[in-house]
């Protein structure tokens, strides 16, 4: 909002380069037209949201990607085959680091790389911004990442978890076989009645207390403040017996 009496440095704002527009001048391309929607000049942090190829059709076939020994490139956009892809990637990350240098973002960072993806990054002799800023990826209890994590914090890149509730990708896929959901185990449930707090606050905490950057979504008023409650407030305690 224009009128607002908030200065554009009272506000932090992230925002993602979609894997369709990976390499350099798409990259470039990406940036400006969040740029032109959010209506400012320079982002606080740019990440790379994913990073494998775009596909060529909605309509995959499992049985094709799993039979295939390329995998999920099977379906890869021209361009963007297992051959090129980290090659793309290094060209991304150069559009992005050219951003930061021409102020148009403070901080780069990457979602969803895994060791070897971070690996290729630092060993590339064009890289010039090392470490990213932060590695934004999938943790809760079902999927705690940890080589992932201990090579992050080893290389000084802040981890940030999405899906804490154990909601996605991998949770959904292991639901079944680990007991159900996260927010409906018996251990979680027990620990909330134990503080008096929801199961979704013991499952933001339990980030919080590994270290980890949290980025919890509601569109509901009362859930934002306890989700803000979950990570603030330092006085927890254990509701007595009886």
């Amino acid at each position: 909002n224009r009128n607002s009496s908030l200065k554009r440095s009272d506000i932090f704002i992230a925002s993602k380069q979609w894997r369709a527009y990976h390499g350099y001048e798409p990259t470039l391309q990406c940036l400006s037209k969040s740029l032109k929607r959010l209506q400012t000049d320079y982002l606080d942090l740019y990440l790379i949201h994913w990073p494998g190829c775009a596909y060529n059709t909605m309509a995959r076939s499992k049985v094709q990607m799993e039979s295939s020994p390329n995998g999920p490139f099977v379906y890869a956009k021209e361009g963007h085959e297992i051959d090129n892809i980290q090659t793309l990637r290094s060209e991304t990350w150069r559009a992005m680091e050219d951003a930061v240098f021409d102020g148009k973002v403070r901080a780069i960072g990457v979602s969803n790389f895994t060791i070897r993806h971070l690996e290729a990054l630092k060993q590339n002799p064009h890289t010039r911004i090392w470490p990213p800023a932060i590695n934004q990826i999938e943790l809760h209890p079902y999927n705690p990442q940890t080589e992932l994590v201990d090579y992050c914090r080893k290389e000084g890149i802040a981890v940030q978890a999405y899906a804490s509730l154990g909601g996605q990708d991998s949770g959904k896929k292991t639901w079944n076989v680990l007991g159900g959901k996260l927010t409906e185990r018996k251990e979680v449930k027990n620990i909330a009645a134990a503080y008096g707090k929801t199961e979704a606050q013991i499952l933001l905490r339990w980030a919080t207390q590994q270290g980890y950057g949290i980025i919890p979504k509601s569109t509901k008023v009362e859930n934002m403040r306890l989700n803000l409650e979950a990570t603030l407030d330092d006085n927890w305690k254990k509701k007595q017996d009886g």
